[in-house]
């Protein structure tokens, strides 16, 4: 870096005279500043994460999916490795638009293993193990670690309420494969019915003013 000792300035790279009083210039100890900003290199943003992702997906759809076409079927593992990766999307859009709400997020991962569970059953031949078992212990699982999730994280009631009314109502929709013959062994289903019944009978007794606080701030009533 170059000074005049007149003007008392420092000036960043080199000339032959001062610009201000055309005087003579001396070397100055001292690390010499860039003469424009260097700006960061960009960092990926969890938007274009999540496009880089959703274009992967897609494209192993299509190319597995014509493979599965032109073939015929023919390879009995292209259907699980399509599901899988719908799986995999799913989990990642999770993760990253539902992560301020651990409940939430649980909640969502559990409804999706269900889905897949009953569709792996169904299209195996169904041996009715995804509604018999399955379904009816997930729940139960569920019901229990939100409520404990909800604890640990020091969570109002009416903050989470909301959930275990809706674990219930997915609960209730067990009835459905028990009338039309698809579960054949009804006491896990008719169990996990009666836990959420016993859960949601004492919120309405015990806690009736935050289930209807919540249901207030959800329909912005």
């Amino acid at each position: 870096m170059q000074v005049c000792n007149k003007c008392n300035i420092r000036i960043r790279g080199r000339k032959e005279c001062c610009p201000l009083c055309q005087g003579k210039l001396s070397e100055a100890e001292g690390d010499e500043n860039a003469a424009f900003p260097v700006l960061e290199k960009r960092k990926i943003t969890s938007i274009t994460f999540f496009k880089v992702c959703t274009f992967i997906f897609i494209t192993m759809e299509i190319v597995f999916g014509t493979i599965n076409i032109m073939t015929e079927g023919k390879y009995s593992f292209i259907g699980p490795i399509m599901l899988g990766a719908l799986v995999a999307w799913i989990d990642i859009y999770a993760t990253m638009y539902l992560r301020n709400n651990l409940i939430k997020v649980i909640t969502f991962e559990v409804l999706v293993a269900i889905v897949v569970d009953f569709y792996i059953d169904l299209k195996t031949g169904f041996y009715g193990w995804s509604v018999n078992w399955m379904i009816p212990m997930t729940l139960i699982g569920l019901a229990i670690v939100t409520i404990v999730t909800a604890l640990i994280l020091k969570l109002r009631l009416d903050e989470y309420i909301l959930y275990i009314v809706f674990d219930f109502i997915m609960a209730l929709c067990q009835i459905i494969t028990i009338k039309n013959g698809m579960n054949t062994l009804p006491w896990p289903a008719a169990s996990s019915i009666m836990f959420y019944l016993i859960i949601i009978a004492a919120l309405v007794i015990f806690r009736f003013r935050d289930l209807k606080n919540a249901s207030e701030k959800m329909f912005n009533l």
